[in-house]
């Protein structure tokens, strides 16, 4: 794995989040069997959860999305993330593990809202 196909992973998630093409989003974890947006929820096991869980999307006013790749080590990728949705800014973290086959396999997000 290498930094280029991380890099442009990472700018679909934006680009697709951003546009509120949730079919896309979901395709990228099609094969994650990990899937938590904050540690203080249940973690989604299956494709149709994760798919629940992006419909939000669809109302959000998102403003503003920007994903910097922090580390990759092996198969394990560091990100942080900035959010403007709703006028509300927020930011975090994200550990995203891949398989051999470079399909997003976990998924895990640590975030904070800024007021």
């Amino acid at each position: 794995m290498n930094k280029q196909f991380v890099e442009d992973w990472l700018n679909k998630l934006k680009d697709y989040w951003f546009n509120k093409d949730i079919e896309s989003v979901v395709s990228l974890f099609k094969n994650t069997t990990f899937y938590q947006e904050t540690p203080f929820m249940k973690p989604y096991t299956n494709i149709e959860e994760i798919n629940e869980e992006w419909q939000y999307v669809k109302n959000e006013n998102v403003q503003n999305i920007d994903i910097k790749l922090l580390a990759i080590d092996g198969y394990t990728v560091i990100a942080e993330w900035f959010l403007k949705q709703n006028d509300v800014d927020y930011d975090g973290i994200y550990e995203i593990k891949f398989n051999k086959s470079l399909e997003c396999i976990y998924f895990k997000s640590w975030e904070m809202a800024n007021e």
